[in-house]
Formats: C-alpha cells, sequence, structure tokens
C-alpha cells in the first residue's frame, strides 16, 4: 500500500479513537480502577488464561499492540510476564494505560506510536507479541503489520492472537435490533474498507456522530494466514470459538447456533 494513503488511514484511525476514548473512560475507568487495585486481578477469559499458560507467560518479555486501556497487559503482568510494553495509536488510550498502571502499581510501559512506525530500538526485544479483540481490522496493510510484530520477536518468539472471527463481519451488529442475526448481509470478500462516522462505543453504548471518518478493514481468514506465513511465522496453534469478543455481536451468541465468533491462533518466529 502507498505509504501516503497508510497513513491517512491510521491518522483518521487515530482521530476517531481520541475522540471515543473520553466516552470510555466516563462509562468504564472507575470499574477498571477498582478491579486493578486487587493484588493479581486478570481481566482475560478463561479458554485465553489456559493457552497462555501452556505456551509459558511467566518471566516472558510481551509486547501488546493495540493496547487501548492497557488492561489486557496489566492482566498479563499480574499474570507473571516480566518486561510488558503496550502500544497504541491513541494518546487518550496510552494516556488511560499509563495512569492506570501507575495507581495500580503494576510495571507495565506504555507507549503511543502507529504500529507501522514503531522505533528500531525495540526489534527482536519480546518473547511474545499479544494482539487482542479488534486490532487487525484497524489495520489498512496487514502484511506489513505482521512484518512490524514479527520484527518485535527473538528468534523463536510466539505471536498470539485472540480476536474477532472474520466470519462475524458478514452478520448483523446487536443495534440492528430489527436483523435477523443470523441473517448474512455482509460480503466475505470485501477488498475496501467500511466507512463510518461514529459507532465506537461499544463501552458507554453512547450514540454520537465523529468529526472525522474511520476505516476498518475485512481481512479473511487467508489473509491473516498468509501474513503470518509470508512473514516467516510458523502456526502452532488455532482454535475457534461461540463466544462473542466484539462487543456488538451478543445476540447472535445467544442463539447457540453454532457460528464462529471468535478464534485464538498461536504463532512462532
Amino acid at each position: 500500500m502507498i505509504q501516503s494513503k497508510l497513513k491517512q488511514y491510521t491518522e483518521a484511525n487515530r482521530a476517531a479513537w481520541n475522540e471515543v476514548m473520553p466516552r470510555h473512560r466516563q462509562a468504564a475507568k472507575e470499574t477498571l480502577d477498582n478491579l486493578f487495585s486487587q493484588p493479581g486481578f486478570v481481566r482475560l477469559s478463561e479458554v485465553e488464561i489456559e493457552l497462555l499458560r501452556q505456551v509459558g507467560i511467566k518471566d516472558k518479555r510481551v509486547s501488546h499492540l493495540c493496547c487501548n486501556n492497557g488492561v489486557e497487559l496489566m492482566s498479563l503482568k499480574n499474570m507473571g510476564a516480566a518486561r510488558c510494553v503496550g502500544f497504541d495509536i491513541s494518546e487518550e488510550a496510552i494516556r488511560e494505560a499509563g495512569e492506570r498502571a501507575v495507581q495500580s502499581r503494576i510495571d507495565c510501559q506504555f507507549i503511543r506510536s502507529d504500529v507501522y512506525e514503531l522505533d528500531a530500538r525495540y526489534a527482536g526485544q519480546f518473547d511474545i507479541v499479544y494482539i487482542s479483540a479488534g486490532c487487525l481490522g484497524w489495520m489498512p496493510d496487514l502484511k506489513l503489520f505482521f512484518d512490524k510484530a514479527a520484527d518485535l520477536l527473538t528468534t523463536d518468539g510466539l505471536i498470539f492472537i485472540h480476536e474477532i472471527h472474520p466470519f462475524l463481519e458478514m452478520l448483523p451488529r446487536d443495534d440492528a435490533v430489527d436483523a435477523d442475526p443470523l441473517h448474512i448481509n455482509e460480503p466475505y470478500f470485501k477488498a475496501d474498507p467500511y466507512i463510518d462516522y461514529g459507532g465506537l462505543d461499544y463501552v458507554g453504548r453512547s450514540q454520537y456522530t465523529s468529526t472525522l471518518p474511520q476505516y476498518w478493514f475485512i481481512h479473511k481468514m487467508s489473509d491473516i494466514l498468509m501474513g503470518l506465513i509470508e512473514n516467516e511465522i510458523s502456526l502452532e496453534h488455532f482454535s475457534e470459538y461461540e463466544t462473542d469478543i466484539s462487543a456488538g455481536h451478543k445476540r447472535i451468541e445467544q442463539t447457540h447456533a453454532g457460528v464462529p465468533l471468535s478464534y485464538i491462533l498461536i504463532g512462532r518466529k
């Protein structure tokens, strides 16, 4: 992708996240601060915790890309990880994450950066690169994203992805209350991003119109797998779940229709 176009997308998304983060803080900051004031608190799913323990999170150096407000990275630190560094493009997200880490006395570092512009000094510094729900859809160039992720890893390091399943992109969101939650209404094969001017407050559920557009990219499962393969990441684990981690498709989960809603992928450099 042409660099100027890439920057156009990422800067617009940065502005959109900076705009919505105060709404997220208003809705959830107090609750999250109280939870992380408890020693050893972990805000991760049971299946994720089990797999992280299997691959060995204790004493590992971890980088979290698209770390948002920091709660997953602080959870990994509370599980026994060593050095923990989170990167996010949003100044507002990084500010909240840093403040919570200090308040909770959890030793994590949070750095404001576009993933595509990570400082070279972080190359080869981490045993695990962690990616959580909602990261990949903001990435205009998936192959380049995985190139940047792989560059952070030591030789033999792991990339751990817990993400929204691409199949879910075809089905209606919860706010489409009159739609059949199991009716396919969007294509799986879509080259151009969706453009939206709101809808990012999945925490407080407030309605607003943003000043700038936001761009959401649809990546097929084959895009994800090939992005890893092309950056010499070998697949070691892949599992799919009927659990919604998108914060927008609970109606589908509640149908118990056996639809894939999320997945965990683990690869090794």
